[in-house]
């Protein structure tokens, strides 16, 4: 099968093109620009089915230039799903973000409330809107936290291991949120599970998430420990944010019933060795 797939410069998509190569199929990186409607309708030619994960992120870059977010999230959106439908199988699997849905103190199924957290949630929703008012043969990946030592700053474990490399010995450092609970996995995981799903060619929205709940201060405390800068500490601000992200993986179990384990220490214990040997040594 020879499948097209956006955004595999990405820490997501990269993983995602190359799972779907070991799995012996063709795979076909889209070059240009999403928000170019000509060059996708080009690329996508001959192609079976179609794998969008290009996407402006994250929630701080979205609101700096929210003009291009849009154009990138949503419009260049419409622009796959459209392509799509001249695709042999009419096929297009979306990535999408937990961040569509309204937070919640409970585990959140694929029919919880629609009501995004933040600007980026709102451009991926209505990029879902788009697909599914354009094709009906889709399927919608809402993907939860993920981390990489790959990934840029301004995801939650990536920023949270900057400050703590800043940071002096036995500093105090203040996290906010603390209480606030989240469903997170490495991006090798989040590939595990989404390349599967893809190959299928499920249709309709599925969850991508553990569904184990960690608070932000546990998440923290785990990376200090990974990092072996037990000498810091948190300092808890709550603030009464109450916008959890757990995912409700019911679904997800019935079409992948052998879901892959994942274990937070070992993979943040991962992630503090491959920043560590990223880091450039003094001569």
């Amino acid at each position: 099968m020879r499948i097209g797939i956006t955004g595999s410069s990405g820490v997501l998509g990269k993983r995602i093109a190359d799972g779907l190569v070991k799995h012996q199929h063709s795979v076909i990186p889209f070059q240009g620009d999403v928000r170019n409607q000509d060059e996708v309708f080009e690329w996508s030619e001959n192609l079976d089915a179609l794998v969008h994960t290009a996407a402006i992120v994250p929630v701080p870059t979205v609101n700096q230039d929210l003009t291009k977010a849009i154009m990138t999230n949503v419009v260049g959106t419409t622009h796959l799903a459209s392509a799509a439908a001249h695709t042999s199988t009419g096929h297009i699997t979306y990535i999408s973000s937990s961040h569509v849905y309204q937070g919640s103190q409970f585990d959140i199924s694929e029919d919880h409330r629609l009501e995004p957290i933040n600007l980026y949630g709102l451009t991926k929703l209505q990029g879902e809107q788009w697909v599914q008012a354009i094709t009906e043969n889709y399927l919608i990946i809402r993907v939860f936290s993920f981390f990489s030592s790959d990934q840029m700053a301004g995801f939650l474990v990536p920023t949270l291991a900057e400050r703590i490399s800043k940071s002096s010995k036995k500093a105090i450092l203040e996290l906010h949120n603390a209480d606030v609970l989240r469903d997170i996995a490495d991006a090798d995981w989040m590939s595990s599970v989404c390349v599967p799903l893809i190959l299928k060619q499920e249709k309709g929205v599925i969850n991508c998430g553990t569904g184990m709940r960690h608070t932000v201060l546990e998440i923290a405390e785990k990376l200090l420990t990974a990092l072996r800068r037990t000498d810091c500490v948190w300092r808890e601000k709550t603030g009464g944010d109450r916008n959890g992200l757990v995912a409700d993986t019911t679904r997800l179990k019935t079409k992948l019933p052998h879901l892959p384990p994942f274990y937070l220490e070992q993979s943040l214990r991962k992630f503090a060795e491959d920043i560590s040997a990223n880091v450039p040594k003094e001569d």
